[in-house]
């Protein structure tokens, strides 16, 4: 609970310091230079509670659809109500940031340039909302599957289902938060590239470009934004659209039905994906302030937008196979028209495994293929996020090794729970899909 708060500060302090390159946290002058751009303002406060309380109420209040939950054994078998509005709350976002940036009330580069002190905000709240959630859960007699160890149960959670209204806290946190503030973060940087380069082409006597359309009809600036950071925009736009138009089929998924809410799960969206996930970007930005930029050849850029495109469209439709395939097996399926509905998203009449248990194992579309092909597709798109920033510095690359690291377990953890679980019925499923990442290699 300790360590990462302290790898986050550790490695942000080497990016806004010392150029992205790794230096040895034992030494004091390391941190003396570095913590100042880490330490908590009040401005930061306003700005990330704002967005926090912002983020709840157009949850609480937007217009969606309602879909149920898995049964919930502790509660006799009842299946939990949640409101996916997401898709709304993600159009009225861009419009109000859009807006606010416009205007000059908010203009977005403020993100990055507070990004630290905001990220020890949003650290601090996190260890404040889990202390809190395991005091109100003990209080008020909700805890579920205790072990008797405080540290233990603060780490893993003390309440199954937190609700706050018509809000479940533990779906909201992981949706609403963290993958919007990583895109805000990579649009504010985005932005903020744009502006120093453009300023840079003024000083230098050039004039800027203006692109025309519709005939003249509407004109605007030349973005001036990198190529790297824009691939992080569209890597940070596809996954928050995403998680958006895709929120009705969260609810079935292992962490809404049986993680409970504690500090890994809290943290960990509250402030551990936005701030941790968001290096490349960081890294990108920086180089640039520094009149440095990363530049790569024509080929290997188009080459990375391929790649992230392409892992993206397994990725999503992988994803929307499998809890679609859930859903309609349940009776909850809801077709939707939120945009992109992708080719393949949906199968019809799939083949699967029908076990012993009473569940379905589907062995059709991706998941004949693989077993677990969306792992796949989502580590690529995390190597790409790291392949776009070059090879002079570690930490971008902490997202795509993090992320193997817990999928390695995840899948060893999942591969014992099946086992137990199915049986025979799971060995014959492993030997009609007997790939687990990549088919015909392993």
């Amino acid at each position: 609970m300790v360590g990462f708060p302290i790898l986050m500060s550790y490695l942000y302090i080497c990016l806004a310091v010392n150029n992205g390159q790794l230096q040895n946290p034992l030494q004091w002058v390391f941190w003396a230079r570095g913590i100042p751009t880490i330490i908590p303002t009040q401005r930061a406060v306003v700005i990330y509670l704002a967005f926090t309380v912002y983020q709840y109420i157009t949850a609480a209040s937007m217009p969606g659809i309602k879909v149920l939950g898995l049964p919930v054994p502790s509660l006799g078998g009842k299946r939990l109500e949640y409101l996916c509005n997401g898709i709304a709350t993600w159009y009225v976002d861009l419009v109000l940031v859009t807006a606010l940036h416009t205007s000059g009330w908010f203009p977005i580069t403020t993100v990055v340039d507070e990004i630290g002190p905001i990220m020890s905000v949003a650290m601090l709240w996190g260890i404040i909302v889990t202390i809190g959630t395991y005091v109100v859960g003990r209080v008020c007699g909700r805890t579920h599957r205790m072990s008797g160890s405080i540290p233990y149960d603060l780490f893993m959670g003390a309440v199954l289902n937190p609700k706050i209204g018509n809000v479940d806290l533990k779906m909201w946190s992981e949706i609403r938060i963290p993958w919007k503030i990583l895109f805000f973060i990579s649009l504010s940087a985005a932005v903020k590239d744009h502006e120093i380069n453009t300023a840079r082409d003024l000083q230098a006597g050039l004039t800027p470009g203006v692109w025309s359309f519709l005939g003249g009809l509407i004109e605007m600036n030349e973005i001036k934004t990198s190529s790297p950071l824009l691939f992080m925009l569209l890597a940070h736009c596809l996954y928050v659209n995403a998680c958006m138009k895709g929120e009705e089929c969260i609810p079935t998924t292992w962490d809404i039905f049986y993680e409970k809410w504690g500090y890994m799960l809290i943290f960990w969206n509250l402030a551990g994906v936005p701030f941790s996930y968001c290096y490349s970007t960081i890294y990108l930005l920086n180089r640039s302030l520094a009149n440095d930029p990363i530049h790569h050849s024509k080929m290997y850029t188009v080459s990375m937008f391929i790649v992230l495109l392409v892992a993206y469209y397994v990725w999503d439709t992988a994803n929307s196979q499998k809890n679609r395939f859930r859903m309609q097996q349940r009776g909850t399926y809801v077709k939707r028209n939120t945009f992109p509905q992708l080719p393949w998203g949906t199968l019809h009449n799939p083949t699967y495994i029908k076990t012993k248990h009473g569940n379905k194992l589907l062995t059709g579309g991706w998941w004949g293929i693989a077993r677990k092909i969306h792992y796949t597709a989502d580590l690529v798109m995390a190597l790409s996020w790291g392949l776009i920033t070059g090879f002079d510095s570690y930490i971008p690359y902490f997202y795509v090794a993090f992320f193997t690291a817990v999928l390695i377990h995840r899948v060893g953890r999942d591969h014992v729970h099946c086992k137990e679980k199915y049986g025979a019925d799971f060995d014959d499923y492993c030997h009609q899909v007997p790939y687990i990442f990549i088919p015909f290699i392993f």
